[in-house]
């Protein structure tokens, strides 16, 4: 191997010996911060989040964001010892979130302890790993970030290095989880006839779920797809998990049936057009009760330094068909862009692994748009 491509071996591996879940990133954001400290950097922590700041104060050069979530999801006994293999006959490093996002996270840090990069180039360069990004939306830390950091609102763009195959992915989707309640009434299921099942009368509606699930929708000339989900599924404290009096019940007809049902939007609207298109959709056949709320983000292909990077990078461009934080600065009036080397197909999946020959052109890649013209 190169001397480079080693370097960025050992840089995933040593990242990826940090296995630290949602809620428990203390270590991992204690090791980021005596990092840059020791290199002397100017850090800023909040919470268990870090902000690298590597401007030279020349209002001449564009702010540049690099963006990556420090937070993996539980590892399994096939992915919690990082290690090189061979996968589909391609050198491979195989580690609990070496695709999602560990091997974003290293690029962006190789490219930000580049001295001679950062003082060549024409941006001026942030680092922003921060933490709850896999968890629920009210966890996630960047949003905090943003508030404690006020000047990270002043980028003219956010690269989050999430996984996307190598392709530069705009925009992301909206996400809406309702929780749907079907009411019935209770029955001995010997005489059903006394009580009216509430879980067949979810059938109708699930069953159109079933053949009416996507939409394709075009924003900005960039294809999404509207996703329809019914995740999760039960009745009233009768199913078969544990329960307090002891075995599940089995002869009751359920009075009431409870459906998760989860839309991810296209960016052509906002929360509370969605929210409307959900009820509508829905109507009186059950109650909906909001209980996740997370706007999309829009392509912004239009911006100089969106399509600066599209043309440095060289890959092929498609919308982001995911909720990721781009949305989070989009809400701040930041553009940014999802683009990572990491294996969209590997994300949360057991033996979990990114492949190096994707590291090291992801690397080039993102060296030659920060090495080159604003």
């Amino acid at each position: 191997m190169t001397e480079r491509r080693d370097d960025l071996v050992a840089r995933l591996l040593e990242h990826c010996g940090f296995v630290c879940t949602t809620g428990d990133e203390g270590p991992i954001a204690d090791a980021m911060q005596a990092r840059y400290t020791d290199l002397g950097e100017e850090v800023t922590r909040v919470a268990h989040s870090i902000v690298v700041d590597g401007r030279r104060g020349d209002p001449a050069r564009p702010l540049v964001l690099l963006v990556g979530h420090l937070d993996v999801v539980p590892p399994t006994d096939d992915d919690i010892e990082p290690r090189v293999e061979d996968r589909e006959g391609r050198q491979a490093v195989v580690a609990r979130g070496a695709s999602d996002m560990k091997s974003g996270n290293v690029i962006a840090m190789a490219a930000f302890e580049d001295r001679g990069l950062r003082d060549a180039s024409p941006y001026d360069l942030a680092l922003v790993l921060y933490s709850g990004e896999e968890g629920a939306a009210d966890g996630n830390e960047l949003r905090q970030v943003l508030d404690e950091v006020p000047w990270l609102r002043e980028a003219a763009l956010a690269i989050v290095l999430e996984p996307t195959d190598g392709q530069v992915q705009l925009g992301c989707l909206g996400g809406l989880h309702a929780l749907l309640t079907f009411e019935g009434k209770q029955a001995h299921s010997a005489r059903p006839w006394q009580g009216r099942n509430a879980l067949t009368m979810a059938g109708e509606f699930l069953a159109e779920l079933d053949r009416d699930h996507l939409r394709d929708v075009e924003v900005d000339g960039i294809a999404f797809k509207d996703a329809w989900s019914a995740t999760q599924a039960w009745t009233g404290g009768l199913g078969p998990g544990p329960r307090a009096g002891g075995s599940p019940v089995r002869n009751v007809v359920p009075g009431t049936f409870m459906v998760n049902l989860n839309l991810r939007f296209a960016p052509s609207r906002g929360l509370d057009e969605a929210e409307a298109e959900l009820r509508d959709r829905v109507g009186d056949r059950a109650s909906v009760e909001i209980v996740d709320r997370s706007p999309g983000a829009p392509p912004r292909l239009s911006e100089p330094v969106v399509q600066a990077f599209v043309r440095s990078v060289d890959a092929p461009v498609a919308g982001k068909q995911a909720w990721t934080d781009v949305a989070r600065f989009a809400e701040v009036g930041v553009p940014a862009l999802n683009y990572g080397p990491g294996l969209t197909a590997q994300a949360h999946q057991r033996g979990e692994y990114a492949f190096v020959d994707d590291l090291e052109a992801a690397d080039a890649q993102l060296r030659a748009f920060l090495s080159g013209p604003a």
